[in-house]
């Protein structure tokens, strides 16, 4: 549902620990390009709640074909409520919003909490866990997808 087509990396989320249950897969929202962050409902993607999470994988050959499209580094962010502004308060990580940046065989109290997930990327050695603004320095734009 929520993979773009021709997009070669996704996250996968399911909605039980350990890699188990309904399953959903998404491509990482295309913020860089288009300045603007897709965040989704649980609801709309046809999870009760995010169990666990698969991040794409990260092959160390250069030769891998998909090298160049996994030098990205993909993110989760989840929020525990409907994320009115694109920006993320570091006081309000673990309380209101958290990130997953590997595989993660149990969200534990994450996967009751969270409401609203995103997917995104980051280029390989650049900065994470930051507060994430559009190209032109302004804050994110949020596309709330219910």
């Amino acid at each position: 549902m929520a993979t773009q087509a021709g997009t070669l990396m996704h996250a996968t989320l399911y909605d039980a620990p350990d890699f188990q249950g309904a399953a959903v897969s998404i491509s990482p929202d295309r913020w860089k390009e288009d300045g603007g962050a897709v965040v989704y409902s649980l609801a709309r993607l046809g999870l009760v709640r995010l169990g666990s999470l698969r991040l794409p994988p990260e092959p160390d050959d250069p030769e891998h074909p998909l090298h160049q499209y996994l030098a990205w580094f993909a993110h989760v962010t989840v929020w525990a409520s409907r994320p009115q502004t694109g920006r993320l308060d570091p006081e309000g990580r673990g309380t209101t919003w958290q990130q997953y940046d590997a595989d993660t065989g149990d969200l534990g109290d994450w996967a009751a909490r969270s409401q609203y997930v995103r997917v995104w990327n980051e280029e390989d050695g650049a900065v994470t866990d930051r507060d994430p603004v559009a190209g032109d320095g302004c804050p994110l734009i949020l596309k709330v997808v219910e």
